[in-house]
């Protein structure tokens, strides 16, 4: 299997001269190539590739939003996989806990300790540009995973997000007979990820149900208690609400223990993103109605791969003029076909 992403990532990652395709990390049909095309960033003149360590060993750094979430552990797991099957290759996750103050200081410290690589997850893409600006200025590759910063850099490996929405809303549509009233549990504001996600999923009600109202919107945080919260307001003020789309699985859940301790859980079709094996197993138990599945495992690998492309070949940060975009492109997993999901794949 890694050795089949090594070959994709080599024929669709030549970062070097020209522009990055989007690409899935294998060869699997629930993964598939998104299509969309961007060009790598450009580095300033200083960016030559940074030496390797004493020793020959490349020093490759993750820095995460926290360290314990369902999908930074998945991350972590497909990059660890590609990393230790390289004995020079000298690997380490740090732990935020959500502070973007906290993630500065750390791409800083890393720049200063001689990272070749660092692999992070922004809590706040403007706030972290400057620092990562200044990595690849050293010559430190800095790939981004789902949100990028607003300095341009490597290239970000990301869920395909609007793709993600869209398909939610089809899906969704379709379960509503294309009638009814839904509710948004939404991302914080500027979190891109969220924020496309709900655009997606909104042009697909527009587009193929436009007699499904959206009856209410409201941040949650990505948090679970928050979401529990935000449910229990939407079930108040809506006697018949039909579907719910919380733009993570993690919301869903939340939306979930709250229908059900309404007793109205089996009247309202409530959906998630991002495909955490938690919600893969409420959609078996029929209480979640589907999730936009990802499979994070495979964007780790994707990561790590282009990482180690760019130290064996060392060619530092990307060449291109803007950040490259690879796109890992999900589906809608439902209680049909959620089993075609193999356990190996389940995060």
């Amino acid at each position: 299997m890694l050795k089949a992403k090594w070959l994709v990532v080599l024929v669709c990652l030549v970062i070097a001269a020209s522009a990055v395709t989007g690409c899935a990390s294998s060869g699997e049909p629930r993964t598939s190539a998104s299509g969309d095309t961007a060009a790598s960033s450009a580095p300033a003149a200083d960016s030559a590739p940074a030496a390797p360590a004493e020793g020959g060993v490349y020093k490759v750094a993750y820095v995460p939003t926290m360290i314990g979430q369902p999908v930074t552990n998945a991350w972590m797991t497909g990059l660890e996989r590609v990393f230790s099957q390289f004995d020079n290759v000298e690997f380490q996750a740090f732990d935020p806990q959500m502070k973007a103050e906290t993630q500065v200081s750390m791409v800083e410290d890393l720049i200063n300790q001689g990272y070749n690589a660092i692999v992070l997850q922004p809590v706040d893409a403007a706030a972290l540009s400057a620092a990562v600006q200044e990595a690849e200025n050293k010559g430190i590759a800095v790939v981004t995973l789902n949100t990028p910063v607003k300095a341009k850099h490597t290239a970000v490996v990301q869920m395909a997000d609007v793709e993600a929405g869209y398909a939610v809303g089809e899906a969704m549509c379709k379960q509503l007979n294309n009638t009814g009233n839904v509710a948004i549990i939404q991302s914080p504001p500027g979190a891109t990820l969220g924020v496309n996600r709900e655009k997606g999923f909104r042009d697909a009600l527009a587009k193929t149900c436009p007699d499904v109202k959206v009856v209410g919107a409201q941040n949650g945080e990505w948090n679970k208690d928050k979401a529990i919260t935000i449910m229990n307001s939407f079930l108040q003020s809506n006697s018949d609400l039909d579907g719910v789309f919380a733009v993570n699985d993690t919301m869903a859940e939340g939306a979930i223990v709250a229908a059900e301790s309404a007793g109205r859980l089996q009247d309202i079709k409530i959906w998630g993103a991002n495909g955490q094996s938690s919600a893969l197993a409420l959609i078996e138990q029929g209480k979640m109605a589907g999730t936009a599945y990802n499979n994070s495992y495979d964007q780790g690998a994707t990561a790590a791969n282009l990482i180690m492309y760019l130290l064996s070949s060392k060619m530092g940060p990307g060449k291109g003029p803007e950040t490259g975009v690879i796109k890992i492109t999900p589906f809608a997993a439902t209680q049909e076909n959620v089993g075609e999901i193999q356990q190996a794949d389940r995060w």
